[in-house]
């Protein structure tokens, strides 16, 4: 009965673990509590499970039809972001579910899958061929996953971080960087990198579990357990270094430790620091990676709505905008309306150009937001102009006007020239995440969590 606070209160036996996640603690203490927030740290890569699986030889014990649907092994209700993963992952090995390269693009720029009629079961001698395919960082660009195609791995982890970059702008990579550069000398290597794999568990396929006993049966009915969406008060009340502590909970399931696992070369590992592990990165190549993973996606995007053209059209570019939103059928059958209404047949469209500088708008939108609130606070209309500057002032560089114009067809619900900001910031906001935000579904705080740890120590 003690295994759940152990995991918060025991000491870690990897000792290398507890430096990384003290000095998480200790930056986000020197730099404010919001840091994390910011950089995505917090509530992107650290947000998959408080406790890490805190019986061993649990199966399911929520969500049960997606985990039976997607074969995987799980003791929680599969998130929108694992539900993601594992809908799009092709392939299996160890045990273990991956994204390919050209897994991790189709399950941004695509509403399904490719058709498959079930995952790739890679062995040793498949991995270590597709690895060896693994280019240098430098030779690597902005084809980098559609060159790979196929031939790679992605870690459930670090598909977590690659959509943390696609969401965050430069100011919060900055702080990015900055946590994983342990020993401050401006470069990151393969050790600090792997940091991100210390914050999630893998995804496990069912293929070859073994079944759970009679007393895990009965600590799964006991348990008391924290969901994903408590981790950032948690480490906030507790501490990074006392949540990511404890044996390994699949254990008992698997032929590899989860420890074991998260020491696996991937596609990822092996392109940033190089086949033997030695390469480092410096801020700037860092940020070049950065920079390409986003372009590529941007280009993707374009040239799919484009439809062979050199611009998208008005309403092409309201449904590229509207496309990862929640808003229902009919309403988004009047953005399209509207949007077409007032558009002439030979317009020019959206070019490429207009459309990375607007994907580099919507990776600011934290900062847009900031700069509006004058208005919004005031009740203020955000006119054509003033939502320019606004924009100006966010990224240094004001959007085109057709573009401000388009923005406008689709948001202005009233035709008075003004723009409808929640509106428009909740569809912006989905957009940004491609659907798969996290959402609290319960309301959490110091008193849930202490009655929590209460009913364990009573069940000791």
């Amino acid at each position: 009965m003690k295994r759940v606070l152990s995991r918060f209160w025991g000491f870690s036996t990897k000792h290398r673990q507890h430096i990384l996640n003290q000095r998480i603690v200790e930056r986000t203490s020197a730099r404010n509590v919001a840091v994390l927030t910011a950089a995505g740290i917090g509530t992107s890569i650290g947000a998959y499970q408080l406790i890490d699986t805190a019986r061993a030889g649990i199966l399911v014990t929520d969500g049960s039809d997606d985990a039976s649907r997607h074969n995987v092994t799980t003791d929680h209700k599969l998130t929108k972001r694992e539900l993601r993963f594992l809908q799009f992952a092709s392939v299996e090995y160890d045990d273990v579910i991956y994204m390919s390269p050209m897994d991790f693009i189709d399950s941004l720029t695509l509403d399904a899958p490719r058709e498959r009629v079930y995952r790739r079961v890679l062995k040793e001698k498949d991995i270590q061929r597709i690895l060896k395919k693994t280019p240098p960082f430098r030779s690597g660009g902005k084809h980098f996953f559609r060159t790979m195609d196929q031939s790679g791995i992605i870690s459930y982890s670090e598909y977590i971080f690659l959509l943390t970059l696609l969401t965050k702008s430069k100011a919060a990579f900055r702080i990015a960087f900055l946590m994983f550069d342990e020993d401050d000398n401006g470069n990151i290597d393969r050790d600090e990198f792997m940091l991100i794999r210390s914050l999630t568990s893998s995804l496990r396929s069912t293929t070859r579990v073994q079944p759970s006993t009679a007393s895990d049966e009965e600590d799964r009915r006991e348990s008391c357990q924290l969901d994903a969406a408590d981790y950032h008060f948690a480490v906030s009340r507790i501490g990074a270094d006392r949540l990511f502590t404890g044996a390994d909970s699949y254990a008992v399931m698997f032929t590899k430790s989860e420890e074991e696992v998260r020491k696996q070369d991937t596609t990822l590992l092996l392109h940033l620091f190089g086949l033997r592990g030695n390469a480092t990165l410096s801020f700037d190549e860092f940020q070049q990676f950065y920079e390409n993973l986003q372009e590529e996606l941007m280009e993707i995007e374009f040239y799919e709505f484009a439809r062979g053209k050199t611009a998208i059209s008005p309403v092409d570019f309201a449904r590229l905008i509207l496309r990862y939103s929640i808003v229902n059928f009919d309403d988004y059958h009047k953005y399209l309306q509207r949007v077409q209404e007032k558009s002439d047949d030979d317009e020019p469209g959206i070019s490429l150009s207009q459309w990375a500088t607007f994907s580099r708008f919507l990776n600011n939108l934290a900062e847009f937001q900031s700069a509006v609130r004058l208005y919004v606070n005031s009740n203020v209309p955000v006119s054509e102009p003033e939502f320019a500057r606004a924009v100006g002032c966010t990224i240094g560089k004001e959007l085109d006007p057709v573009v401000v114009s388009m923005i406008f067809r689709i948001f202005d619900e009233n035709n008075d020239g003004t723009l409808s900001y929640p509106e428009f910031l909740a569809v912006m906001s989905d957009r940004l995440h491609r659907g798969l935000r996290g959402r609290l579904e319960k309301p959490w705080g110091w008193k849930p969590f202490k009655n929590c740890v209460i009913s364990e120590v009573s069940r000791a």
